[in-house]
């Protein structure tokens, strides 16, 4: 007999001694069984090396935003971390120091006015016979100016000075009149454009032209965004609207680069100057947030969106409303602002979850009617803000809830 033959025997006999001990039935089950066990095992092996690998994206997402929220944004003297935003000329340094101290405004807003309106030239005059690097009309040099040259640097700046003094101190009453208006380096700002006896500035209000109301807030944004040191909030001046405290902030996106900001665009034609109505779709020319894409990610889900700062998740809509995840800081050192992250693939989050700084929250996408490509919508909503309120909607005294973020992210160095 061959010793093929003799293993098939045994062969034979093992199956036929196992069938007589359990028969037929304990055979498929204890086979089912093994089958069960190993796919047991497997599965948890894998879901181990999921969850290693959650983590391991997590930790590294996590030192990655931390590491990268160092400012960046400059003084106007070129100090600080990063390269500088705008620099201003070495023959205004010290003439804008002076008129800061002399005006009682901070430095920065002075050298963003006076960025606005020359960017610091000596020579430029305006059709209406506005002049110098202040653009001064001549009646308004002639008690201000001193009898200098309204077109030299020190001169200029000095009269600037005692002009916005004045400025100041006439606001001051008007602004106590509209307690949570606009405070007085605001109105003083709108009475340089405007001129003192312009409507609405005597109840402490901006007056009621777009040109004035454009000046004011490009002024207050560039001052912090430009000219800000290390990115601290610009003091005196409240330039964003939401207090801030010290807090660290990560990027929202790491890796993405910022690619629209906040404010007026052209998207819907027809519309009128100021009309943002939403039933005609003339909302679309105003950017109520600002806009956070990862570099060729086209249409196809991008980066890992993370909580900047401990926060509470609040309100998780999703896709009923362009993929949205709204956070309330709560980090005990920063006003309880609301932050809107739109049009993400996933959410990973839901109402109640404690996130802290750093935690992914979902998926940069291209979700909702108005995305046209991936990317992060990012908005804030001012304190107080209940949850679950969508742009555009407004308080009992019909204010939008929407602040502008791009302040707000400069001075945490989250933008």
């Amino acid at each position: 007999m061959g010793a093929g033959s003799v293993k098939g025997m045994v062969k034979k006999a093992g199956v036929g001694l196992v069938l007589k001990l359990v028969g037929i039935p304990g055979l498929i089950f204890g086979a089912v069984a093994v089958a069960l066990t190993m796919s047991l095992v497997m599965l948890m092996l894998f879901m181990g090396a999921g969850a290693a690998s959650a983590k391991d994206e997590h930790d590294t997402q996590a030192a990655a935003t931390t590491a990268g929220s160092t400012c960046q944004v400059d003084a106007a003297e070129g100090e600080g971390s990063g390269g500088s935003r705008v620099e201003v000329p070495e023959a205004f340094k010290q003439p804008v120091k002076d008129a800061a101290k002399t005006s009682g405004l901070p430095e920065e807003i002075v050298a963003a006015q006076i960025q606005q309106e020359s960017g610091f030239s000596t020579t430029v005059s305006s059709p209406v016979g506005a002049q110098g690097p202040a653009q001064f009309m001549p009646a308004t040099w002639e008690t201000y100016g001193e009898g200098g040259d309204v077109n030299d640097p020190e001169d200029a700046m000095a009269g600037y000075g005692r002009y916005m003094k004045h400025l100041l101190e006439v606001s001051k009453p008007k602004a106590d009149k509209n307690e949570g208006g606009p405070d007085a380096a605001r109105l003083a700002v709108a009475s340089y454009n405007a001129g003192e006896a312009a409507p609405g500035l005597e109840d402490g209000e901006i007056p009621p032209y777009e040109e004035t109301q454009n000046y004011v807030q490009i002024i207050f944004d560039g001052a912090q965004e430009d000219f800000s040191v290390e990115c601290s909030q610009v003091s005196g001046g409240e330039v964003s609207e939401v207090e801030l405290g010290d807090g660290e902030w990560a990027k929202p996106l790491p890796g993405g680069q910022h690619t629209s900001g906040y404010g007026k665009r052209n998207i819907m034609p027809g519309c009128a100057d100021g009309d943002y109505n939403l039933t005609n779709g003339c909302h679309a020319n105003f950017h109520l947030g600002t806009d956070i894409a990862t570099p060729g990610a086209g249409t196809s889900p991008g980066g890992t969106v993370v909580a900047p700062t401990k926060a509470e998740v609040v309100c998780v809509p999703g896709m009923e409303f362009d993929g949205m995840v709204q956070l309330k800081v709560t980090n005990g050192e920063d006003s309880e602002l609301l932050l809107n992250f739109l049009h993400l693939a996933e959410q990973n989050v839901k109402v109640g979850d404690t996130v802290e700084r750093g935690d992914p929250i979902g998926v940069e996408g291209n979700t909702g009617k108005t995305s046209f490509g991936t990317h992060l919508h990012l908005e804030a909503m001012k304190p107080g803000t209940p949850a679950c309120k969508k742009p555009w909607e407004r308080d009992d005294k019909g204010e939008l809830y929407n602040v502008n973020p791009e302040p707000i992210l400069k001075e945490k160095g989250s933008l």
